[in-house]
């Protein structure tokens, strides 16, 4: 007992003298403004007074082996408010809590043929991408369209940052093999003939 009381004072005189860094912490959603942005099964799993619905049960039973899909709400809604603010260390802060958040089912029992996996790990390079670790981001969206090969969003995400890092072919081929899936999709249609546009100067 005397000695996690000497470690609760231990930190917090490490954390008055600014030792400990003072961390943001995951923001759940509550109004219905916060859920506005959100998948609606956040909301009507999760929002007070929806919990224990039938609706919420119907949810469960559809989204069952999520290990823990409120970490992930909350992770999205916390990606959403880094982006609220014009300070570059509290965004940061913020998209680091978000990633945390996001990867909890991962190592809390998410099923691997889970139903929303394409979409988490998209979600989750997203995240990756914003704090410009665009190796792990594109390891993300790779593992997004092996789990759902015919969703535009993360072939179309590749290729911006495959621009991003000055590489065009890679850019295109990435969106050749999109529209080999999707032929009929237009984000991934716009951005291929942009690239294979004849500059001005040629």
């Amino acid at each position: 007992m005397k000695s996690n009381l000497y470690i609760n004072i231990l930190k917090v005189v490490f954390y008055c003298s600014g030792l400990i860094p003072n961390l943001a912490s995951a923001e759940y959603p509550k109004t219905d403004l916060d859920y506005m942005g959100l998948p609606i099964f956040c909301k009507e799993m999760h929002q007070e007074g929806n919990v224990g619905t039938a609706r919420a049960q119907l949810w469960e039973k559809r989204l069952a082996g999520n290990g823990g899909i409120h970490h992930y709400c909350a992770g999205l809604f916390t990606y959403n408010l880094a982006w609220q603010t014009s300070d570059k260390t509290e965004r940061k802060s913020r998209l680091k809590v978000a990633l945390a958040e996001m990867d909890y089912p991962f190592h809390h029992g998410v099923s691997p043929n889970f139903v929303l996996l394409p979409k988490m790990y998209y979600d989750i390079g997203k995240v990756h991408e914003a704090l410009e670790d665009y190796k792990s981001a594109i390891e993300m969206y790779q593992k997004s369209i092996e789990r759902s090969p015919k969703t535009w969003m993360s072939y179309a995400a590749l290729s911006d940052i495959y621009l991003k890092l000055n590489k065009t072919s890679d850019a295109i081929t990435i969106l050749e093999q999109g529209l080999e899936k999707k032929p009929d999709s237009k984000p991934l249609l716009k951005r291929l003939s942009k690239l294979k546009k004849p500059s001005k100067s040629q």
